[in-house]
C-alpha cells in the first residue's frame, strides 16, 4: 500500500459528499475515484472535492487496482452486493449503517472480511462525539457504579407534514425498518458502546402517515414503521426502553439518553454536542461538562465523520480492527430483527448472538 490510502466514494449524495469532505481532511489519504450513476452528480463532486477521476460502473471501480480503501454510501439495498465484491479483490471498507438489507446479509459480510484480512468499519460515527467516548470512560472507571438502567430515543420531524414526498427508504425491500432503522440505529450504536449487548426486546410500532406522494402525485403506500417503541434487558443486567419518531414536529436532530447506575447518573443531548450531565451521590445537582476528549472541540455532523475518517485510517495503517467493525454493526441487525419480530408476534424476543459470540 502507497504511504497515502487511496479512497474509492461509490454514492455522490449527501452523505457521499460528507464522506469526501472527512477524507480530502486526512493527511493520510487521496482521493481517488468517486462512482455514481449519474455522472454528471460525480463529475461535479469530483470537481468540488479533488478526485482523481470518475467512473460509472461500481464493478469496475472498486476491483480498480489504485484503490485502497471503499466507502459504500447507497441505499440499504445495494450495500451487500458492493460490499462483498469489494472484499473479494482484497479492499478495505467503510460502509454506511445499516451493514446490510438483514442479520444474514451481514454475518455473511462479518466472515467474508475476516477470510480475507481486510479492515472494515460500518458508520456509527455517533459514537465518535466526544461527549460520549468521554461517558464510555466514566462508566469503564465505575465511578458511578453498576448500569442499572439505558433509556435512548431518537426524534425527527423532517418527514413530519403528511404532505412531505415518498421516499426509497419508505419500501421494506429497500429498508427493513422506518425510523428503526434511519433513527433508532444511532442510539442503538450508542447503547451498544456504552452499556453492551442487548439480550431481549419486546417492541411497538406505527405507521402514522399510512401513503405518501412520489415526485408523479401517485399515492404510494409507506411500508415500514414512523415510530418505533422497545423494552429491552443487556446481557449485564441493565434494563432499558428505545424509541424513535421521524414524524415528531419541532424535533431536528433530538438524539438523547440517560443512563442510571447506582451511585449516579449521565444524560446527554445531540442537541447540545458538546457538553453531558453528570450527577454523582453527595452533589446538589448536575454538573454540566463541556467535553473536548482528544482534543476535538465544538463538533457538529462534518466533524463526526472526520474523526470517524482519521481513527478509520489509523486502524488501517495499524490492522486493528474499528469498534465498529462489521460484528457491531451486526449486533445491532439482530436487535432490529428481534424489535420488528416482536411486534407482529406482541411477545418478547430473545435477541440472537451465537454469530458473534
Amino acid at each position: 500500500m502507497n504511504n497515502k490510502i487511496r479512497v474509492c466514494l461509490i454514492g455522490s449524495g449527501f452523505v457521499g459528499k460528507k464522506h469526501a469532505a472527512a477524507y480530502r481532511n486526512q493527511y493520510n489519504a487521496k482521493l481517488q475515484v468517486v462512482c455514481d450513476t449519474n455522472e454528471d452528480s460525480a463529475k461535479t463532486l469530483a470537481e468540488e472535492y479533488g478526485f482523481e477521476r470518475v467512473e460509472t460502473d461500481w464493478h469496475k471501480a472498486v476491483s480498480a487496482e489504485d484503490v485502497d480503501l471503499v466507502c459504500v454510501c447507497v441505499p440499504n439495498n445495494a450495500h451487500f452486493e458492493i460490499v462483498s465484491e469489494a472484499i473479494k479483490y482484497g479492499k478495505h471498507v467503510s460502509c454506511e449503517k445499516p451493514l446490510g438489507l438483514n442479520s444474514s446479509e451481514s454475518e455473511k459480510l462479518v466472515k467474508m472480511a475476516k477470510e480475507k484480512g481486510i479492515i472494515a468499519t460500518c458508520c456509527y460515527n455517533i459514537i465518535r462525539v466526544p461527549a460520549i467516548t468521554y461517558a464510555q470512560k466514566i462508566i469503564k472507571s465505575g465511578d458511578l457504579g453498576k448500569v442499572v438502567c439505558f433509556k435512548g430515543s431518537y426524534d425527527n420531524d423532517r418527514l413530519a407534514n403528511p404532505n412531505a414526498p415518498f421516499e426509497w427508504r419508505m419500501l421494506k425491500k429497500n429498508a427493513t425498518g422506518g425510523s428503526l432503522c434511519d433513527l433508532a440505529i444511532n442510539i442503538l450504536a450508542v447503547s451498544q458502546f456504552l452499556v453492551g449487548d442487548i439480550i431481549s426486546v419486546c417492541g411497538m410500532t406505527d405507521i402514522v402517515h399510512p401513503k405518501r406522494k412520489d415526485g408523479k402525485g401517485n399515492l404510494i403506500e409507506v411500508e415500514n414503521d414512523d415510530i418505533a417503541q422497545f423494552i429491552c434487558s443487556y446481557k449485564n443486567g441493565a434494563m432499558g426502553y428505545i424509541s424513535s419518531n421521524r414524524v415528531a414536529p419541532g424535533s431536528k436532530q433530538d438524539m438523547r439518553f440517560e443512563i442510571q447506575f447506582t451511585e449516579g447518573t449521565i444524560r446527554f443531548s445531540l442537541e447540545r454536542m458538546n457538553e453531558i450531565q453528570i450527577y454523582r451521590f453527595n452533589e446538589n445537582g448536575f454538573s454540566t461538562v463541556i467535553s473536548d476528549e482528544k482534543e476535538w472541540f465544538c463538533t457538529g455532523y462534518e466533524e463526526l465523520k472526520t474523526i470517524d475518517a482519521h481513527e478509520f485510517l489509523n486502524n488501517i495503517k495499524n490492522q486493528i480492527s474499528p469498534d465498529t467493525d462489521f460484528s457491531f454493526a451486526t449486533k445491532i441487525d439482530y436487535v432490529i430483527e428481534s424489535v420488528l419480530e416482536s411486534t407482529e408476534k406482541k411477545t418478547w424476543i430473545n435477541v440472537k448472538s451465537s454469530f458473534i459470540e
